[in-house]
């Protein structure tokens, strides 16, 4: 008997969700990805707050090498600015530019229909049995 592995399966749909949020994203901007609008979607929503590359870190499970090379990037395309922290010279703060927020607010509606043609024929309790699951199995490898 054949068995599907889980990891197998979310990982290949993870490669897919990529490509397609990417194809989106570069119809309108030439040198943003998938994973650079998320950060910068994320900086639009916690922009009361000081955010430092960990935090990046941190909400994307991500390396701080991938973390660094990803913000590197997008500090050379003008998305963000990486300003040094008086109390640590270490720390960056990151600051989304101008460039950023206007970038943002052109993805963000095509992250919305995105986000729509993903959960296109999924009722509300099965999108709330997902994420549950979805949730358990991160719990599951932490």
């Amino acid at each position: 008997m054949h068995t599907e592995h889980i990891g197998f399966q979310i990982r290949t749909l993870s490669n897919i969700i990529n490509r397609k949020v990417n194809q989106m994203i570069s119809e309108e901007e030439d040198n943003l990805t998938a994973h650079q609008s998320w950060v910068l979607n994320y900086m639009t929503q916690h922009m009361e707050q000081d955010i430092m590359q960990r935090d990046i870190e941190k909400q994307f499970s991500i390396r701080r090498s991938t973390a660094s090379h990803m913000l590197q990037l997008m500090e050379k395309s003008g998305y963000i600015q990486r300003v040094s922290v008086p109390d640590d010279a270490r720390m960056k703060k990151l600051i989304i530019t101008e460039k950023g927020l206007e970038a943002q607010k052109r993805m963000k509606d095509r992250i919305r229909r995105f986000e729509e043609m993903l959960q296109a024929d999924l009722s509300s309790e099965e999108l709330e049995h997902l994420r549950t699951l979805l949730k358990k199995l991160e719990e599951n490898i932490r």
